[in-house]
């Protein structure tokens, strides 16, 4: 039996049932982010021949990714903002964590946020998505 995938919710720190939460992101900060990214990006770039150069410590100040972040309904610090958000029911397998992969990289926001850090460790568990253990999955 493959295993099934839970979405642990950042608030209360619960598994969320098919139809009580998602895994989102404010994409209101996703484009304040991106404004912030090209602002340091032509900070840097050299207008003679559109290279961009920085120092080790100039990373520093490079915005921060926007974070994923999982809540059921009832968690949600932010009900109803501007939010790109994947139904819970809808990320419960290996494969649709793959086809939502895919789709995400056709966004040119996707660089911008955590997808990467999301989806590391999901076989470890002690993320925001977290494979079950087959008993668990037999539960659900």
């Amino acid at each position: 039996m493959a295993s099934m995938l839970d979405l642990i919710c950042d608030g209360c720190r619960k598994p969320i049932a098919n139809d009580d939460g998602y895994l989102w992101v404010d994409t209101t900060e996703i484009r304040r982010t991106e404004e912030s990214a090209r602002t340091w990006e032509a900070e840097r770039t050299d207008e003679a021949d559109g290279s961009l150069s920085f120092s080790g410590a100039d990373i520093f100040g490079y915005p921060e990714k926007v974070r994923w972040q999982a809540h059921h309904t009832r968690c949600d610090p932010a009900p109803g903002s501007g939010a790109y958000d994947i139904p819970a029911a809808k990320i419960r397998t290996w494969e649709q964590l793959l086809d939502w992969t895919a789709h995400l990289m056709e966004k040119s926001w996707l660089p911008h946020t955590d997808w990467d850090d999301c989806l590391r460790g999901v076989h470890r568990g002690g993320g925001r998505l977290v494979a079950a253990s087959e008993a668990d999955a037999r539960n659900s």
